[in-house]
């Protein structure tokens, strides 16, 4: 049997934090989020789990790409093109957490359990909906940054793990 090096364990590490930030932006926002909407007994309460599923999965993300920083600046020598996607990445993440959610939990709690029955041109709905809507296109830019880091790795070019 082989023994991995401290090297090998180090970028197999990077890979699996790289992995799980993806994993931790496509799954709830691609998959779960479109679930409990669609089966949900009511859009308050879907936006409810889905709000508390977010908060979680974006506090986890901003671990993993300090993770992956920590890893990339032990190592040195990662590209710039690498620093500035994670860099961005994690400011998206960040701005969705700190900075537009709070608004958006706020306009659900103005607007409460009767969301389903409010008229679709009601100010707070409109608020709520181009709220959203940011929130949803900052998600989106962060999946497909870190889809790009996954698909990169981040590395130098030719960088590899040879065991023997």
């Amino acid at each position: 049997m082989a023994r991995l090096s401290a090297s090998c364990l180090r970028a197999g590490a990077l890979r699996l934090c790289l992995a799980l930030l993806l994993g931790l932006l496509l799954v709830p926002g691609f998959v779960v989020a479109p679930i409990l909407f669609a089966k949900a007994g009511s859009t308050y309460q879907a936006g409810m789990l889905a709000g508390y599923i977010f908060h979680v999965a974006n506090r986890t993300d901003v671990i993993l790409a300090a993770a992956v920083a920590a890893f990339w600046w032990r190592r040195g020598g990662t590209q710039r093109s690498a620093w500035i996607v994670l860099g961005l990445v994690l400011l998206l993440v960040a701005v969705n957490e700190w900075a537009i959610t709070p608004v958006i939990e706020a306009l659900k709690a103005q607007i409460g359990h009767g969301f389903d029955t409010l008229p679709k041109d009601d100010p707070l709905r409109v608020r709520f909906g181009a709220w959203h809507g940011v929130s949803a296109v900052l998600h989106l830019i962060a999946t497909l940054g870190a889809a790009w880091l996954v698909a990169t790795g981040g590395t130098r070019r030719g960088e590899a793990c040879n065991n023997s």
